[in-house]
């Protein structure tokens, strides 16, 4: 498997970049983020990839972050979500913004992104709203952006009080799931404060 490529950027378009390795050049598939930070064409680059081995085709994929790639390698685990759909989402919208939309479960702002319908976004966020916070870390991800507003105040207020990270996260997301969704910020904060 090849897991990164580092070497000079040949060429570069918006979704594909050719990069020298050793006296080859490697095309590989990015998203239209991931092309928008590349450099200079001339310039050194490192890509995280994952190769896709078919019967009629090899396929390079690469990513600009870890979470990226991540992200990629759970949207591909997806029925009816293969390599091109997911690159389609990771260029339509930001790791970051799509997992929030995962967690919200924005359907609505899901099915904005191209090639994702109704059914498709139902599908996603089934499939990953388990897993958003946790790829949402990735890399010093901000998974607390995540959690509903009420959780956000209440892990801030601990932080006010002296509580760290990740004991605040925990103790509100314990204290969450004890009182249940929709719960005063007030009570949350107390409730938190016995589970640090």
């Amino acid at each position: 498997m090849i897991e990164q490529v580092r070497g000079i950027l040949v060429q570069k378009h918006p979704t594909l970049a050719i990069v020298e390795c050793g006296g080859l050049g490697y095309g590989v598939n990015v998203s239209v983020r991931t092309g928008g930070t590349l450099p200079e064409v001339g310039k050194e680059v490192t890509l995280l990839t994952w190769l896709q081995v078919r019967e009629d085709a090899m396929q390079l994929y690469g990513f600009a972050s870890l979470q990226e790639k991540e992200l990629f390698l759970k949207l591909i685990e997806i029925s009816g979500v293969g390599p091109k759909m997911a690159q389609r989402i990771l260029s339509g919208v930001s790791p970051s913004d799509f997992l929030g939309m995962i967690a919200r479960e924005d359907h609505l702002a899901l099915a904005k992104i191209k090639g994702i319908g109704k059914k498709t976004s139902e599908l996603l966020v089934l499939a990953l709203k388990d897993q958003a916070l946790r790829l949402a870390a990735i890399e010093g991800g901000n998974a607390t952006a995540l959690l509903p507003s009420g959780q956000q105040e209440a892990i801030l207020a601990l932080h006010s009080l002296g509580v760290k990270d990740p004991g605040a996260k925990q103790a509100v997301q314990k204290a969450a799931q004890a009182l249940g969704p929709g719960t005063d910020v007030a009570k949350l904060i107390a409730e938190a404060l016995r589970h640090v």
